[in-house]
Formats: structure tokens, C-alpha cells, sequence
């Protein structure tokens, strides 16, 4: 390979090099995952098991109604009403979804464009200029100093900077990169090469000029972010509330099925028992007819039709409210799936602590500690040693976190930067990985150093107290500040020293220690984790003493005796058996690698488990795609986010717990919905199923389901999906991924309630002990309009007070109502409707006007429902 000639580069390209360039290699613009239309979401909702469900009801419907215009008893009065209500039940539910996914998509876009808009120092003919970073092009000469994130693959060929890679390889410590003479790595994808800097890194010191020798989608980030955005790739595990909907779907099915075939065989004997006239092949045949057209309509009856309707209402409502909440909703699906996570497996930096180091302590050579050291000896020694800056706004900036938390102390104690002395320096080297320290030397020769104390401390020959006063450093002294170390160590602290080498003499100014320290509302958040039943798994780069001490502090580790602590090496040598049988206990990974997230989330996934992963860098992206639900945070890398599931904008744990909580109170809205609509369901299966037996004519006419059709879809829809966020559900136990979401108590709900109504109806209707006659007028002209108009409003009123049933598990039925207006409104449309149907409806509904006392009857029947329903919830409490 060629010599790299510095006199070239340092010109930079032309403009008519970089037409060449661009036209040759593209620009540095990295691939985009391809937007969706609005109308290829709209075909995308159609792969809801509920949408495919009601597009078969439809098409079913249709055929039936075609054919019937040719055989009159395949017909159906209200074939018409339902092919009309099932299409509407299709357009909102899709237009609901397709829309709130849109939304979401363009907020994700919009926030991944913002992040993307980064500039850059680029050499142009001959001057420094500022530009886009996807404006980039192979050969560009780019200038990288402190706190720039490295835009492109390339060789620095002048200067010395540090860079941190934890975006790419997980690893949280600093690498050198020094100025090389060749070309020979410009195709390196070597992380440890020494000159070869890569896109995404961050310099964190030093400053030089690097050339670009990879761009876009060849570079090492952009292959990943490539891999990420290839839209072919299939999604392998299906998303839990998918899962346990699509049960809900088979057993409804066989409920229909079943319902269906008993309705049809007792449509055709009982026919053929009461005809007056001998049964001929003819009459059979037409029975056989009119049996297939009922239970045609009686499978489509069992379909809830506002479920998929319900459930994107609920989505959209919940994910906006997410948004105001510094929580982003990429991925619906698995937003729902938080309800049901069990495992959340969690950084540590930025999510539990607080990812900012602060000095809070200091060890002197006599073993004490002290709150500060103010003299300004020592100020100056943790200054000038120093490659942070002071912004304009008076902040510390740039180079390391260490550096920046000790320029902060020294703010913070009475430091004037204006004032800084700098001509007192002959020379600085910043920190050195290998030989683990940063020197600064004075032009009076003094030197002062940092680093790690075990790299000093044999060598210390005195140490200074706050004051200035400096002491004889004994082999005493030195047991008790190594003690001292230690446990300071295992309070989660990092430990710094600082001393000063001068004629012969090594002081030991102090040890300092620093801390990062856990976000104050991240022991609150895990508590009510745990309590709801989620396991949380720290997983950190930190030393195993480090980490333990944190998950100590932050509640995730609790039971030593019990609670397993895992290092990379140990798991690493772990079989995938051996690890599935740790992982119930599991608290804390350190020392982890990339890989190893992936694979905690794949065996957990083995067990059933639905997994949560937390992640920012492009390293844990693929974890955060092999989750149940990745978490990735606002400030991470676009690849991270593009990857996650839900962006979380303020990095904080807490908004993780919101969004359980969130995504709890959806999936009991969609159980409580799931009790109201089968309910209706089932009581009008059960009604068709009984009306031959008692020989009715049809219970209902076509105008009045399609009015109950209303109140089941659409209205309760929108009066559910509305309920309050209560955090009482964060002290429930996360539901199994196998589990059945019709939970004992949602069954016991809707078969009481079903029975309930199915039995009200039937004591009307055969004026069980003269209830209808009691009253029906004696004036009465139409005594079976009246008798059914009396049944319907009864009917009504009962799926009215059994909303009520619904809302709320508790005795109180009125518990937080005031904070779902919508259900009040809804609920209290629906019974003033109800109530003006029965006495003006008329021909349309085909209902007659009700006396006082009829409608009073009704209602006091109906409100049955409530004690009913709670001496069921009494019953299944004591189980």
C-alpha cells in the first residue's frame, strides 16, 4: 500500500474530487428501513387473526346472501344488516390501527432524522468547512476532536486521540489511536487496529485528522445497520397478546361451531316433528337449506366484530398517552406485550445509575475520609492534569467522564478557569490505557499524576492532608488507605489517585472517589417491578464488585445466599442447560460482552419467558430485536432505536414501568371489553339455540341487532377504551405466555351474565309467572309487539347495568368512574336512546310504546344483574 502524504490531505478534496468521489462511491448517508405508505399499512392490518376472521364471516355472508337470491330459503331478513355491519366493523378497526401506526411511524422518522442530523469538520479545497455528516464522501479528510463522534470508517493520519467504541463492541474502556504512515488498515475492520478510527465511535480526547477510507452502508456500522433495516426478514416469534388472542379466536370458533350445529340439527327435527304434512325429499332438502343459512348466521353472530376494532382503539389511545410520557411507540404488538413481561433485562449506565461520574469523596494517606480538599495545590493538580473544558456555560466538557467529574469539583470549590494558569505547563499527556495514569509536567518540573492507586502506591513516599501539610507515607499507612480502598470499592465507588512527583519526593495528594451514582428513582421502580412480578437483570461492563455493589443499592439484588451473580467468563462456560436452570435466580452479569445479552434473552425466551431488553449502542441492537420488547433509549444510537420496540426518550427505568403499567391497563380494558361483547354474544347464541325449542319466531328484528351491534362495537369500544391507569395493576403477577386470556374470572363473567339474560328474556317471553301479563294494558293491540318490545328493553338495560359488572373487579362499582368520562357518556347515550327507541321507534325498530310500569319492570329485572354478578365475584374471591 501507498504512503499517506499529509501535505495532500491536509488540503482536503476539490470540489470536482468530490463530484468524482460521490458519483464513484455514493455519499456517506446510511440505508433507511423503507417508509410505509398509508396504504400498505392499511393492507398490513389485514394480518390481525380477528380481520382475517371477519373477512371470512363476510365473504361467507355474502355467498349466502347471492345464493339466496336464487334459493329463497337461503336467504335472510337481515342478510343486508349484517354484510353492512360486519364491513363497518372492518373499516374501524383497520382505520384505527392504520392510523395510530402512521402516527407512530412518522414521530419514529421524525426522531430518527433529528438524530441523524450531524455535522462534521471537513478539509475542502484548501479550508475547514462545516457539513452534514451523510454529505461525506470516500477520501474527505475529516478533523476529530474531543466529544465528536467519529462520522465515517478511516485512518488518522495526524494527531493522537482516544476514542470509546462502546457503541460497536460493548467495551467501556478508552482506545488509542495514533497517526499512521500507511494506508495498510484502510480496509481494517480490526476494533483494535491502532490507527483505524470507525463510525460511531466518540472522541472522548486529543484531536487530529483522520482520512475516509469506508462511508455508508460499507462501513462497520452501517453493515449492522443494513442487517437491521432489511425489511424481508421474518419475524420468528410471535408476540404474546397476538398469541393469546388468536386462542381467544380458536375457541370462539368451536363455541360457534358447536352452538351452530346444535341450532341446525334441532332447526330440522323439531321442523319435521311439528309439520302436519309427511316429510318429502323436497322439504327435507329445504329444512337441510334453511338449517345451513342458520347456522351460517350463527357462527358469524359468535364473531366479536369490535374486538380487532377495540383493540386498535385501545392501542392508539394508550400510545399516544405514551408520547406525552417521553415514551415512543415503534411496534404496537410488542408495546402490548409489556403486560405480560416477566424478565427485564437492564444496562446499568444512563437506566439505573444515573451514567454521570461525580467525585463525593476522598481517601488521605492516613487511611481517613474526608468530604473535600479544597487547598489550591490540589485544585491545581486536578486541573491543569486535565483535558476536559469549561463551556460557555460554565460546564465541564469533553474528554473522559472522569475527567469531566473532577473539572466539575473544582467549578464547584471556588475554580475560575479565566484564571488558569496554563504557561506553567511544559507538557501533557492525557490517560493512558496501558500504563493505566495521565501526567502533566510544569516547567519548574514538577509532575503532577493520576491513575489507578495500585500503579503509585508503592512508590509513595509521603502524603498530603486537606490543609497542604504533607507527612511521612508508612507502611501503616499504607494497610489502612488499602482497606479503606477497598471498601470504598464494594460502595460502588471508582477509585482515583492524585499525586505529585518532585526531587526524588512522591506525595500522595489522594485518593479519590468517584461514584456514579443510582438514579434516585430507580430503587422505587425496581421495587414495584419486582413486586409485579418481573425479574430484573442487570447486565454491565462493570467489574463484578462494581456491579454487585449497585445491584445491591438499586434493590436487584437482595438474597446473596440465593440470588445468582454471574461474570462473562462464568457464563460463557455455561452449557445452555446450565444456564435455563440460573435464570430464575439471575440478578446481575458482569463483565458482559454483546453476545451475551442475545443469548440471556434466547434461553429465557426457551422458558416461556416474555423478555424485556434495555440497550443504547449499536452493539446491543441485536438483543433489543430478539426481545420480547427492546427498550432503547432516546440518546442512543439510531441503529439501537431502530432495532427497539419502544424508544424511551428520557433514558429513565421509571418510564419502562409506565409502560407496564400502560400496557396493563390496556389488556384489561381488552378483558373487561371481552366480558361485555361475549356476553351479548353468547346470551344471543343461546337465545337462537333456545327459540326453536320454544318455537319463537326470531327474538330480534333486524333493525334491533343491528342496534345491539352498535352498543357492542363501536360504543363500548370507545366506553372501555378509555378506562384509568391504575397502579394497583402493578401487584398483579404478570399473566403466562400459554396462558388463556379468558382467565377463570372473565369466564365466569360472561357465562353468569350470558345466563342471566338468556334466562330474563325466557321468563318474559313465556310469561313465566305472568310477569308480562302483569304489565301488558288491558287495552293492549298488539300483545306479542308489546311482549317483545318489553323483552328488548329488558335486554338492553341488562347489557347497560352489566357494563358497570365490567368496569371494575372490586365491589364498588363506581370505583374511578369519574376518571373514564367517555363511559358516561356512552353508557348514559345508550339507556336515554334505548329508552326514546322503545317509545317512538316504531315501525323502524319494530317496537312498541311502553307504559310506565313496563319500562320500570324492565329495569328493576335488568339492575338483577348487579347482585347477581357480585355474589359471583364473592364466590370466585373465596377460590
Amino acid at each position: 500500500m501507498s504512503d499517506i502524504k499529509k501535505d495532500e490531505l491536509m488540503k482536503g478534496l476539490s470540489d470536482s474530487q468530490v463530484n468524482d468521489s460521490k458519483a464513484k462511491y455514493g455519499t456517506n448517508e446510511l440505508a433507511k428501513k423503507e417508509s410505509e405508505s398509508l396504504w400498505s399499512m392499511f393492507i398490513g392490518a389485514f394480518d390481525d387473526i380477528w380481520i382475517k376472521v371477519l373477512c371470512a364471516a363476510l365473504v361467507l355472508k355474502i355467498v349466502l346472501a347471492v345464493l339466496g337470491m336464487f334459493v329463497p330459503a337461503l336467504s335472510g331478513e337481515n342478510d343486508v344488516v349484517e354484510i353492512i355491519s360486519i364491513i363497518i366493523a372492518i373499516g374501524l378497526a383497520t382505520g384505527f390501527s392504520t392510523l395510530s401506526e402512521y402516527r407512530n411511524a412518522s414521530r419514529s422518522e421524525a426522531l430518527q432524522e433529528e438524530y441523524n442530523k450531524t455535522y462534521a469538520k471537513v478539509m475542502r479545497n484548501g479550508k475547514l468547512v462545516n457539513i452534514l455528516t451523510s454529505e461525506i464522501v470516500k477520501g474527505d479528510t475529516i478533523l476529530v476532536q474531543a466529544g465528536d463522534k467519529v462520522p465515517v470508517d478511516g485512518i488518522l493520519f495526524e494527531g493522537h486521540i482516544k476514542v470509546s467504541q462502546a457503541a460497536l463492541n460493548g467495551e467501556s474502556r478508552d482506545e488509542n489511536k495514533t497517526a499512521a504512515d500507511t494506508m495498510d488498515d484502510a480496509e481494517s475492520t480490526d476494533y483494535a487496529s491502532a490507527s483505524k478510527v470507525f463510525m460511531g465511535s466518540v472522541v472522548t480526547s486529543g484531536e487530529g485528522y483522520m482520512v475516509a477510507t469506508v462511508i455508508g452502508d460499507q462501513s462497520e456500522l452501517g453493515k449492522i445497520n443494513k442487517a437491521l433495516t432489511d425489511s424481508d426478514e421474518e419475524e420468528e416469534r410471535k408476540d404474546t397478546s397476538s398469541l393469546k388472542l388468536e386462542v381467544v379466536a380458536a375457541g370462539i370458533g368451536k363455541l360457534g361451531v358447536s352452538a351452530a350445529a346444535i341450532a341446525g340439527v334441532l332447526h330440522v327435527v323439531l321442523n319435521l316433528v311439528r309439520a302436519n304434512e309427511a316429510a318429502t325429499v323436497v322439504s327435507v332438502l329445504l329444512l337441510a337449506a334453511e338449517a345451513v343459512m342458520l347456522m351460517a348466521s350463527i357462527v358469524i353472530m359468535a364473531v366479536p366484530e369490535g374486538l380487532p376494532m377495540m383493540n386498535s382503539l385501545v392501542q392508539s389511545m394508550n400510545t399516544e398517552a405514551m408520547y406525552k410520557k417521553n415514551i415512543l411507540v415503534s411496534h404496537k404488538a410488542a408495546f402490548s406485550d409489556s403486560a405480560y413481561m416477566n424478565v427485564l433485562f437492564s444496562d446499568k449506565t444512563g437506566t439505573i445509575t444515573q451514567g454521570n461520574l461525580s467525585l463525593v469523596e476522598f481517601i488521605t494517606g492516613d487511611g481517613k475520609i474526608v468530604d473535600s480538599i479544597k487547598n489550591s495545590e490540589f485544585i491545581e493538580a486536578i486541573t491543569l492534569n486535565n483535558l476536559a473544558k469549561v463551556s460557555s456555560e460554565g460546564k465541564a466538557i469533553g474528554s473522559n467522564n472522569m475527567d469531566r467529574a473532577l473539572l466539575s469539583y473544582a467549578l464547584n470549590n471556588g475554580y475560575d478557569d479565566s484564571k488558569n494558569d496554563t504557561d506553567k505547563v511544559e507538557d501533557i499527556s492525557g490517560f493512558d490505557s496501558e500504563k493505566k495514569c495521565a501526567t502533566v509536567t510544569l516547567k519548574d518540573g514538577l509532575v503532577y499524576w493520576k491513575g489507578a492507586t495500585e500503579n503509585i502506591i508503592e512508590q509513595v513516599t509521603h502524603y498530603m492532608l486537606p490543609d497542604g501539610e504533607e507527612k511521612e507515607f508508612t507502611a501503616e499507612d499504607k494497610k489502612i488507605v488499602e482497606e479503606q480502598m477497598l471498601a470504598e470499592a464494594k460502595r460502588t465507588m471508582k477509585l482515583l489517585s492524585v499525586a505529585k512527583i518532585s526531587n526524588g519526593k512522591t506525595v500522595l495528594m489522594a485518593v479519590l472517589c468517584l461514584r456514579d451514582n443510582v438514579r434516585t428513582d430507580a430503587v422505587e421502580t425496581v421495587e414495584i417491578l419486582n413486586h409485579a412480578g418481573i425479574q430484573v437483570v442487570m447486565v454491565t461492563g462493570d467489574a463484578e464488585e462494581t456491579a454487585t455493589a449497585i445491584a445491591k443499592e438499586a434493590g436487584i439484588l437482595k438474597n446473596e445466599k440465593k440470588d445468582v451473580v454471574l461474570t462473562h467468563e462464568e457464563l460463557e462456560k455455561m452449557s445452555d442447560e446450565e444456564l435455563k436452570k440460573v435464570l430464575p435466580d439471575l440478578r446481575v452479569v458482569s463483565r458482559a460482552k454483546p453476545l451475551d445479552k442475545k443469548r440471556l434473552v434466547s434461553m429465557s425466551q426457551q422458558l416461556e419467558n416474555v423478555c424485556g431488553m434495555t440497550g443504547d449502542g449499536v452493539n446491543d441492537a441485536p438483543a433489543l430485536k430478539q426481545a420480547d420488547i427492546g427498550f432503547a433509549m432516546g440518546d442512543g444510537t439510531a441503529v439501537a432505536q431502530e432495532a427497539g420496540d419502544v424508544v424511551i426518550l428520557n433514558n429513565s427505568l421509571t418510564s419502562i414501568k409506565d409502560c407496564v403499567l400502560n400496557s396493563r391497563t390496556m389488556a384489561k380494558s381488552v378483558g373487561k371489553f371481552l366480558i361485555f361483547q361475549l356476553t351479548v354474544n353468547i346470551s344471543t347464541l343461546l337465545m337462537n339455540i333456545i327459540a326453536p325449542i320454544l318455537g319463537w319466531t326470531e327474538p330480534f328484528s333486524i333493525v334491533q341487532i343491528l342496534w345491539i351491534n352498535l352498543i357492542m362495537d363501536t360504543l363500548a369500544a370507545m366506553a372501555f377504551g378509555g378506562e384509568p391507569i391504575l397502579d394497583r395493576y402493578m401487584e398483579d403477577q404478570p399473566a403466562k405466555r400459554t396462558d388463556n386470556i379468558l382467565t377463570t374470572y372473565i369466564k365466569s363473567a360472561i357465562g353468569t351474565s350470558a345466563i342471566f339474560i338468556t334466562l330474563g328474556s325466557i321468563l318474559i317471553l313465556e310469561n313465566i309467572a305472568g310477569i308480562t301479563s302483569f304489565v301488558t294494558p288491558a287495552d293492549c293491540a298488539d300483545p306479542e309487539l308489546y311482549e317483545k318490545t318489553f323483552m328488548f328493553a329488558f335486554f338492553i338495560y341488562s347489557i347497560i347495568f352489566n357494563s358497570l359488572n365490567t368496569r371494575s373487579e372490586k365491589y364498588n362499582l363506581f370505583e374511578h368512574i369519574s376518571e373514564n368520562k367517555n363511559f358516561i357518556r356512552v353508557m348514559g347515550a345508550i339507556f336515554i336512546l334505548q329508552t326514546i327507541i322503545i317509545q317512538i321507534g316504531g315501525k323502524v325498530f319494530d317496537t312498541t310504546m311502553l307504559n310506565v310500569k313496563a319500562l320500570l319492570v324492565s329495569m328493576v329485572l335488568a339492575v338483577l344483574i348487579i347482585p347477581v354478578d357480585l355474589i359471583r365475584k364473592v364466590i370466585i374471591s373465596k377460590k
